[in-house]
């Protein structure tokens, strides 16, 4: 009976030791030969070629740092690529900021232009205001007043006025200041 669980004992090691051992070296070989790009059935460390003399190696190129070359010949590609879209970015944000300093000039220009127009509408507006009251007066008041104010006033405040008044005005206003409003009305 000892002998049969001896033979039991020996037959128990050998299933759960030995095979699945076996299996684990079969295959660890096997992920070793895909791993390194070999055939499935090659045996490492045996070498396929005819035996060649000490003086004649061949000089083969060997990847120690794992890069490969055409991974490194992409990452160039990319970083060039990188580099080129950081010079337009570069380029784009010098033309933002200069088209943001001609908007702000633009700008400047345009609040200029709302303040004359305002000064200008409130000069109008004045001179529409003294105009109905040059209009309400008589010829010769009002002539008699013009003659003593500067030629481009008296234009402009003809001008607010009819033909026939300015005609009154001018007719009754001093011959000389007269021609030269005139001149200025024309």
């Amino acid at each position: 009976m000892e002998k049969d669980n001896t033979k039991r004992g020996r037959q128990l090691l050998v299933a759960l030791v030995l095979v699945p051992a076996i299996f684990l070296l079969v295959g660890g070989i096997v992920v070793m030969n895909y791993a390194m790009d070999r055939p499935l059935l090659s045996v490492p460390f045996l070498e396929t070629g005819s035996k060649q003399e000490p003086e004649e190696k061949v000089k083969t190129n060997v990847n120690v740092t794992g890069v490969d070359t055409d991974a490194a010949n992409r990452l160039k590609v990319a970083n060039a690529e990188i580099e080129k879209l950081r010079a337009d970015n570069a380029e784009l944000t010098n033309e933002v900021k200069a088209r943001q300093e001609e908007v702000s000039k633009l700008i400047q220009e345009r609040d200029r232009l709302v303040a004359e127009l305002a000064t200008a509408s409130a000069v109008e507006e004045e001179t529409s205001d003294v105009s109905r009251v040059y209009e309400e007066m008589s010829a010769k008041q009002a002539a008699a007043i013009m003659n003593e104010l500067e030629s481009p006033q008296v234009a402009n405040l003809l001008k607010e006025l009819s033909p026939k008044q300015q005609a009154d005005i001018l007719g009754r206003m001093d011959a000389q200041q007269a021609a030269v409003v005139t001149q200025l009305l024309q």
